[in-house]
């Protein structure tokens, strides 16, 4: 049983009634606290504050150490705990989403009676927002740190004996969500053209539009583009940089790290940006009125996802919004790209290797891996008519 001891204290150089109390707890531990009460000396005699104003502090002592009991063993006590320590990260919003969605199932629970078997479940129930897909092991990976985190913290605090989340294996989601890739068809990819040029969807997205879709660029780099990247002359564009997050980094490889042809179709939303770059007086062909680079495409895409108290409400972004009012299914922005990628494949202008190359990939291997998929059908419209060998024929005939 915890208890609690107190006097009143008559501080000669302080207006106020001061309060010495000394906790013993369980184990025998004795800690000592001073505080001030609050109450002025001018105000409330000695005698009141012992025979009145004591014993009613000491009881509401109680019942507030009583209540923070309650909660430090409760799975949201040390999330909030584990939260705060990344609050300054450039990943915080990543985190913050995955704590609260943790939290709709584990916050009210003792964190001493979650079970290893009830996170295994729970991970694995775990679907895509906005595709309602089984997500990856990897991605679920990135929920289980969050559990290492807040277990940890738990046993610092001795609420539980040990960090058993370590040793929660997951196995890879054995069919792949293929609505990571996805292409719009040429019908829908005018359609959002068309209906982009509506400054409802921010001043930005027709351009950002018809340059993924035209030139095959990932978000992060279209967001990294500066003037100087431009040769309206030479019809080519220099990729050198791109922007995630915040952080403006060096491509991702040194195949990402390239130059390619700037297309007829692109060609207009590259003189527009321009043209209002400099009239900003700014380098970057995305940016604020203030001239500053975006941070990331969701300064173009809007936020994913409105969540409050831990759950998600709704789509909250231009591009959901655009999606919408065009009647056409829900799938990331980044399939502008892929779309580009199958389109060029089925054209036949190209090599797959030019294919390759203008998408910053290493090798024709990950050209077939992301988009052969797409290409399945397509066999059966060659034609019948061509005879690869027919010089060989008339040669030896």
């Amino acid at each position: 049983m915890e208890d609690i001891r107190a006097i009143i204290l008559n501080r000669s150089n302080r207006k106020f009634w001061y309060i010495r109390y000394f906790i013993t707890t369980k184990d025998g531990t004795v800690s000592k606290i001073e505080e001030s009460t609050g109450v002025k000396k001018v105000e409330k005699t000695l005698a009141y504050m012992q025979t009145r104003f004591l014993p009613a502090w000491i009881a509401r002592k109680f019942e507030a150490r009583k209540v923070t009991k309650i909660q430090s063993k409760e799975f949201s006590y040390f999330a909030k705990i584990f939260l705060k320590d990344y609050e300054k990260w450039h990943d915080y919003q990543n985190i913050e989403y995955r704590v609260n969605r943790i939290l709709t199932e584990f916050g009210e629970k003792s964190i001493a009676s979650i079970t290893k078997l009830e996170i295994k479940q729970f991970l694995n129930s775990l679907k895509n927002t906005q595709t309602k897909n089984e997500i990856s092991k990897n991605t679920k990976n990135k929920y289980l740190r969050v559990f290492h985190g807040v277990f940890e913290i738990a046993v610092d605090g001795e609420a539980i004996d040990r960090n058993f989340t370590y040793e929660i294996k997951l196995k890879e989601v054995v069919k792949r969500d293929l609505d990571v890739v996805k292409p719009f068809s040429p019908y829908e990819v005018n359609t959002l053209l068309k209906e982009a040029q509506n400054t409802e969807y921010g001043l930005y997205l027709y351009d950002y539009l018809g340059i993924a879709f035209n030139q095959g660029m990932s978000p992060s780099e279209i967001i990294g583009l500066q003037i100087g990247d431009i040769d309206l002359v030479k019809r080519s564009i220099t990729i050198r940089r791109d922007i995630t997050k915040g952080k403006i980094k060096e491509t991702k490889t040194v195949y990402r790290d390239r130059t390619i042809p700037l297309f007829d179709a692109s060609m207009a939303h590259f003189e527009n940006l321009i043209r209002e770059a400099k009239r900003k007086t700014s380098l970057w062909l995305f940016s604020g009125i203030d001239g500053k680079n975006f941070e990331d495409i969701k300064d173009i895409r809007g936020n994913r996802i409105l969540v409050k108290d831990g759950k998600v409400l709704r789509q909250n972004t231009k591009w959901y919004k655009l999606l919408v009012d065009c009647g056409i299914e829900y799938r990331g922005i980044k399939n502008c790209r892929h779309t580009f990628a199958v389109a060029a494949l089925e054209s036949k202008a190209f090599t797959p290797q030019q294919i390759a190359n203008i998408l910053g990939h290493g090798s024709l291997k990950m050209l077939l891996e992301h988009y052969a998929k797409w290409l399945k059908d397509k066999a059966m419209y060659a034609s019948t008519s061509i005879n690869l060998f027919e010089n060989a024929y008339s040669k030896h005939g």
